[in-house]
């Protein structure tokens, strides 16, 4: 940036004969400026010159003086500062203090070296650091050091000159508040800053505040990283959502977001928590149809209040269940395992009777069909593996079907059978049913509609072995010899 050079300039013209051949020169007092110039920095001139001068900058400051003759007379300036030496056309254009010594060319003529010396101030230019950006909340780290996370920009320099600039930040204590003060403090650095000064070198911003760092509590929940600090109850086809039980070791949140990995499932944004605190419990919602598997996600906390300081990351997985209907009652004492999707391994069934939290594993319960001695009781789940990944189903609870006054019946016969055999469904008020063929292995091999009480099925199309007739979910078991 191009400034033009103020020149405040004091002028005092008294004139000092060398001899007595030379006439005292007149005293005139003029003060004059010619030429704009490129100007650097502001000049303030002082001393006592027998002379007038003209400033140019750039092309330096020249004096005059005028003789005993009335002939107006150059003069000679040297300027002197520390051992930095210059003389005229030159003209200092860093700041500081300068000695200039006036000197006549005329020969003969002399000017007194105590009236004949002068001051030449060249005062700093003014900058200014504008558009800073200093973030006056953080989570407690035990220093009072606050974050910059822009320095902004330097306004006001001249020329081609360039600076350095560091803007420095500080809360007014490292403890864990609100309502802080935080000091900013503004300064420059290189061969050019001793040109300038800061129109500010610093200033105080309120409210600024310092927080407890939201940490998960590592020793609940999951272990490898995983699930630390919250334990997640995810049954997905089960109820249509789950629970994510969370604790922290500190802080205070009031709202939180969920970012998963898969995008089956959409994202959480800034949400409320139901009770703010660093303990609580945060529903979630599966997607209708969302696949049987495991679910990663990403858990965040803040305070509303103060919304750039977010937690960390909290890692965990969601284990989205079988549904419910892939655990069948088939009889008032039997229930199977349905495997449709042909990928259901290492099977081992669960038990709880109505009003238990706890499940009880059912020594020697491996197969695909469980029969339950005194009828079925509670609810029953499944855990198996699928496709080699382990996985669960939701647990059956709905036995109302199979315990009726009047209770719906299948009969088959005849039973065992080597071809056709007819199939029954008695007190049923459907007027259509849906029938399955289900093998020993739990696949459904056939599946077929028919309306009415009676339909015939050809068993010589299948194996030897024992099968499970199933119509609308009330089944026997049939025999192919």
């Amino acid at each position: 940036m191009m400034k033009r050079l103020l020149c405040f300039l004091v002028l005092v013209i008294a004139t000092m004969t060398a001899s007595q051949s030379f006439a005292t020169s007149v005293e005139t007092g003029l003060l004059s400026k010619s030429g704009d110039g490129d100007a650097i920095y502001s000049v303030v001139w002082s001393g006592e010159f027998t002379t007038t001068y003209t400033a140019t900058p750039y092309t330096g400051l020249s004096a005059t003086y005028v003789d005993s003759l009335g002939i107006v007379r150059n003069t000679s300036l040297t300027f002197i500062k520390g051992s930095e030496v210059m003389v005229s056309p030159n003209c200092p254009v860093n700041a500081g203090v300068y000695t200039v010594v006036a000197k006549p060319f005329l020969t003969g003529d002399s000017l007194d070296q105590a009236s004949a010396t002068a001051t030449l101030t060249i005062l700093p230019a003014t900058l200014s650091i504008d558009n800073s950006v200093i973030i006056i909340t953080k989570f407690y780290d035990g220093n009072n050091i606050a974050e910059v996370s822009d320095k902004g920009t330097v306004n006001g320099l001249l020329g081609y000159d360039w600076v350095n600039h560091q803007v420095d930040a500080y809360f007014d204590n490292p403890n864990v508040g609100s309502d802080k003060d935080v000091t900013v403090f503004y300064s420059i650095s290189g061969p050019k800053a001793a040109n300038y000064v800061l129109a500010a070198s610093q200033k105080t911003l309120n409210h600024g505040a310092i927080l407890e760092d939201m940490r998960a509590d590592t020793t609940y929940g999951g272990e490898n990283g995983v699930n630390q600090g919250i334990e997640v109850a995810a049954y997905g086809y089960c109820a249509g959502n789950g629970s994510i039980v969370y604790h922290l070791i500190s802080g205070n949140p009031n709202q939180y977001k969920i970012d998963f990995d898969d995008p089956a499932f959409p994202d959480v944004n800034w949400t409320n928590l139901t009770t703010p605190g660093n303990t609580g419990t945060i529903d979630i919602n599966f997607p209708v149809g969302i696949a049987t598997g495991d679910y990663a996600a990403t858990l965040n906390f803040r305070d509303v209040n103060y919304p750039s300081l977010v937690s960390p990351g909290i890692r965990l997985s969601l284990h989205i269940n079988l549904p419910e209907t892939y655990v069948v009652p088939l009889f008032s004492d039997v229930i199977a395992l349905i495997d449709t999707c042909h990928c259901l391994t290492d099977v081992q069934w669960y038990h709880r009777e109505a009003g238990e939290t706890l499940w009880t594993l059912i020594p020697g319960a491996n197969d695909y069909v469980y029969q339950q001695e005194g009828g079925l009781t509670g609810e029953y789940f499944v855990s198996c593996k699928m496709n080699g990944m382990d996985t669960y189903t939701c647990p059956q609870q709905d036995m109302t079907n199979l315990i009726n006054d009047n209770p719906v019946s299948v009969k088959v016969y005849p039973n065992p059978t080597t071809g056709n055999v007819t199939v029954n469904i008695n007190n049923s008020s459907n007027a259509s049913h849906l029938m399955s063929i289900i093998n020993e292995a739990g696949v459904v091999i056939e599946t077929v509609s028919f309306d009415g009480d009676t339909t015939t099925i050809d068993m010589s199309r299948y194996n030897n072995g024992r099968y499970i007739v199933s119509v609308d979910g009330y089944a026997v078991k049939i025999v192919r010899n």
